[in-house]
């Protein structure tokens, strides 16, 4: 059984958190304004993953030999796996058949003549869970965070937050700190992944809400003021203890998230 929920997003009203809820997925097209976004769990056990490996990419399967943990490896090989298997839903194709390029920091995209060019997606993974995140022709970013209580956030984000965020973050109650913290970076993760930059392009030259029960938005882009109308900043609840952002270009976007079902 798969199960999603959906809902219009603008950016000048934007809505509170996507959460997921219990349907039945009856399509795999993507209308121009969709935007899916599959929660994949890494539950797989290593015979199932040993069976999962077989549908990768050479490259793949040398990257997943460098992890030095069984754990690590066997969830990038689901990860990857399950993006193959959601791709080629959409495509209707092998989904061994499906190459892919990779930008100059690492964003990947549909290698030319595989399949749709237009197809965009990324892809998340934290801690046995995973978020890949799909639409068509416009730019894409998801960007999923474990939440651990003992970070210590002032001291992350005094080097990557921007004097703005640093202030919103310190006004928050304290009980709130840990939660705000997260909804920025993950925010922020989200964007640059979207444009194709990583962290090559600087994480304080731009502001992202961060007060937890407020909704998710992009606030400014210094040097470029109408970035905050180009994109749809969202949050997107994944479960306990996670944390979930996805950046999509363009508004009034329809956004629905499903789980991924390993027994289709």
């Amino acid at each position: 059984m798969s199960i999603e929920t959906s809902r219009m997003l603008g950016a000048r009203a934007p809505s509170a958190a996507i959460e997921v809820h219990t349907t039945r997925v009856s399509t795999w097209v993507l209308c121009d304004n969709e935007v899916h976004v599959w929660r994949i769990l890494l539950n797989q056990n290593s015979a199932e993953t040993l069976q999962l490996e077989r549908v990768l990419s050479p490259d793949e399967r040398e990257k997943a030999e460098r992890f030095h943990f069984d754990k690590h490896r066997n969830q990038f090989v689901q990860a990857r796996a399950a993006l193959r298997f959601i791709l080629s839903e959409y495509l209707q194709v092998d989904p061994q058949t499906l190459e892919f390029s990779y930008g100059p920091q690492g964003k990947p995209a549909l290698a030319n003549g595989c399949g749709d060019k237009s197809l965009r997606f990324n892809l998340s993974r934290r801690e046995g869970l995973a978020l890949i995140a799909v639409t068509c022709g416009r730019e894409i970013g998801v960007d999923l965070e474990f939440v651990s209580a003992d970070l210590p956030v002032f001291e992350i984000a005094e080097t990557t937050f921007s004097e703005a965020e640093l202030g919103a973050l310190r006004n928050l109650p304290e009980d709130l700190r840990v939660a705000g913290f997260f909804n920025c970076w993950t925010r922020k993760e989200a964007y640059v992944k979207a444009r194709g930059e990583g962290l090559s392009f600087p994480l304080k030259q731009f502001d992202v809400s961060l007060t937890p029960g407020a909704a998710a938005h992009l606030i400014h882009v210094r040097n470029n003021p109408d970035e905050v109308d180009r994109w749809t900043l969202q949050e997107i609840s994944v479960g306990d203890s996670y944390v979930a952002a996805l950046a999509v270009e363009g508004t009034n976007l329809n956004v629905t998230c499903r789980d991924w079902d390993w027994s289709k």
